[in-house]
């Protein structure tokens, strides 16, 4: 099996991916374009002076991936020194049979890897309280649209913690 860094170099930036990918393209497009990391954030994340390379394998068909890897994708440009490459899950079945939950091969997974391509920290699919913030805006007239953004928030949230964790004390 290929290493996790040749992986990662054969990967796709994700400019590249988002101009290959063929489903739900305008859905990517417009989830990258519309999101905007906050000046909060933004002052964050430049406080953080650990490179990061970050391998995400999606598929462009998957809802949670062109939900949640934009969001994603914008975070790490945030993130000053830090590297985002993309593979595809189809073609990296041995790859994602190592993160596989239950059995249970789901995307997007995002690794996080150290300057020594030291594996970091795994996210996976979508943020843990997704099912409750989908619950909590079903019966709403603009649910949908609140939980989308609300989803996007919280992904945000979940990096940052992530970051904050692998980067105490450094």
């Amino acid at each position: 099996m290929e290493s996790l860094k040749e992986r990662f170099n054969q990967g796709q930036s994700f400019q590249e991916y988002l101009t290959a990918v063929k489903e739900n393209k305008s859905l990517w497009e417009s989830n990258y374009n519309q999101y905007d990391v906050s000046p909060d954030t933004k002052k964050i994340l430049s406080g953080i002076k650990l490179k990061f390379y970050v391998l995400a394998i999606a598929e462009d068909w998957c809802g949670d991936a062109v939900r949640n890897l934009p969001v994603m994708a914008k975070l790490v440009e945030a993130l000053p020194d830090s590297e985002l490459r993309v593979i595809r899950r189809d073609l990296n079945l041995d790859l994602m049979e190592r993160y596989a939950i239950d059995g249970k091969k789901k995307i997007p997974t995002v690794i996080f890897f150290d300057s020594n391509f030291k594996e970091m920290a795994v996210w996976i699919e979508k943020p843990g309280n997704a099912w409750q913030l989908q619950e909590k805006f079903k019966n709403e007239p603009d649910g949908k649209e609140r939980y989308l953004e609300a989803l996007k928030e919280e992904v945000t949230k979940e990096v940052l913690e992530t970051l904050s964790t692998l980067t105490m004390g450094k």
